[in-house]
């Protein structure tokens, strides 16, 4: 495994009255846990919408010269352009398009963000959007700290491949602990680059098909927890004939194929570059989400949460319920001996809290454990034969 993946690489900061901590960093609530947003590293240099005629861009993503419109017209809305929000710092762009046809009005077809876009959209669970990023490569990380809570968790490239700017990606990612990224390359090897990543799923496919995009467009908006990410059916995409080797050494990186098993297309497997499977993180995402989302709402409701055992057993009564919700959804492991979601809420009394957190009127007595559910991939049946046959 190279060393490039270990530089030394910070977390996002995020304004939060509520800290959730376990294995993720400072999340906040989304509009949706399935989003997309293709990364568009470019030389851009944005223009003044007062000069810049129909804003239109219609060159490929490798162009310096891309011209992007900063602000919302009449006639983006018009054309399905549902937002548009430069930063100052970094002039990074990011655009929210309702459709394929929405996409085209700052790209042509015969770019590869169009073809990406188009082939998000003709999955069967895509989500009612796609967001295009667009940055200068050496403001990667500004741009992308500007947009990171954004509404969208999973992020392609608007190439292929794990160079060296997949790998200053991996390495945001996996900082902060909230958000996937999808990266497509036509060499399994080449993960090798990135390999042991959490927050990093390795697709190998052809890059003449958009795997990455088709995968999140497939499996991404779906209910959390209900959701296996192998046996995914992607339309348009090809399956792979794959030897028994060749299939073997994807899956010794981690990465993902997309196969032929029993007459029906398939990915091969469900799980991101360290082993662990898409839908266990994609549940730890969904539970720091909502555990935040629900406490905030909690606190911002109130008039006032009191600092003794009806204000704590109040803020742990959230926790439970989210809990809950998520064995419902099939998150967390129903016990086979109680019947009941296997997790654990403590909430300590006041009188065990630092004398500190109760001055600067913070509780930190909270905490939960809980047991993933996992899924079945693979089934072996033990059958036996009577046989009348006398040997």
């Amino acid at each position: 495994m190279a060393t490039k993946t270990g530089s030394s690489v910070s977390a996002y900061d995020h304004l939060t009255d509520v800290n959730v901590i376990m294995s993720l960093v400072h999340p906040k609530p989304v509009k949706g846990l399935g989003n997309l947003v293709i990364l568009n590293p470019v030389t851009a240099k944005a223009s003044d919408p007062s000069t810049s005629g129909d804003g239109k861009n219609n060159q490929d993503t490798q162009s310096t010269n891309t011209t992007l419109r900063t602000e919302l017209s009449d006639e983006d809305r018009r054309d399905g352009v549902l937002s548009r929000k430069q930063d100052k710092d970094s002039k990074a762009i990011y655009v929210e398009y309702r459709d394929i046809d929405a996409v085209a009005v700052d790209y042509g077809t015969d770019t590869q963000i169009y073809k990406k876009a188009q082939t998000y959209f003709a999955q069967d669970n895509h989500s009612d959007h796609i967001a295009v990023l667009t940055y200068d490569p050496s403001e990667e990380s500004k741009a992308l700290e500007a947009f990171w809570y954004f509404g969208w968790t999973f992020a392609i490239k608007a190439g292929f491949g794990v160079d060296d700017d997949a790998v200053s990606l991996s390495n945001i990612f996996e900082a902060n602990k909230n958000r996937f990224l999808v990266i497509q390359d036509t060499d399994e090897a080449n993960f090798n680059k990135i390999g042991g990543q959490n927050y990093v799923i390795g697709l190998v496919h052809d890059t003449k098909e958009a795997m990455d995009a088709a995968l999140v467009g497939a499996a991404a908006t779906l209910t959390v927890g209900m959701t296996d990410w192998k046996f995914q059916q992607l339309n348009g995409i090809t399956p792979d004939q794959l030897t028994t080797s060749e299939l073997a050494s994807i899956n010794h990186m981690k990465a993902i194929a997309y196969v032929e098993v029993n007459g029906t297309g398939e990915t091969s497997e469900g799980w991101v570059l360290s082993g662990e499977y898409i839908d266990t993180l994609h549940g730890i995402i969904w539970v720091s989400t909502h555990m935040e989302n629900d406490i905030e709402n909690f606190l911002q409701k109130n008039k006032k949460v009191s600092y003794d055992t009806n204000g704590i057993t109040k803020i742990s009564g959230i926790a439970i319920q989210v809990l809950e919700q998520a064995t419902e959804q099939g998150i967390v492991l129903i016990s086979s001996k109680t019947g009941k979601g296997d997790y654990t809420v403590i909430a300590t009394p006041r009188e065990d809290q630092p004398a500190e957190d109760i001055s600067k009127r913070h509780y930190g007595g909270l905490s939960f454990t809980y047991h993933a559910s996992g899924s079945i991939h693979t089934v072996t049946v033990h059958g036996e034969v009577d046989s009348d046959t006398i040997i």
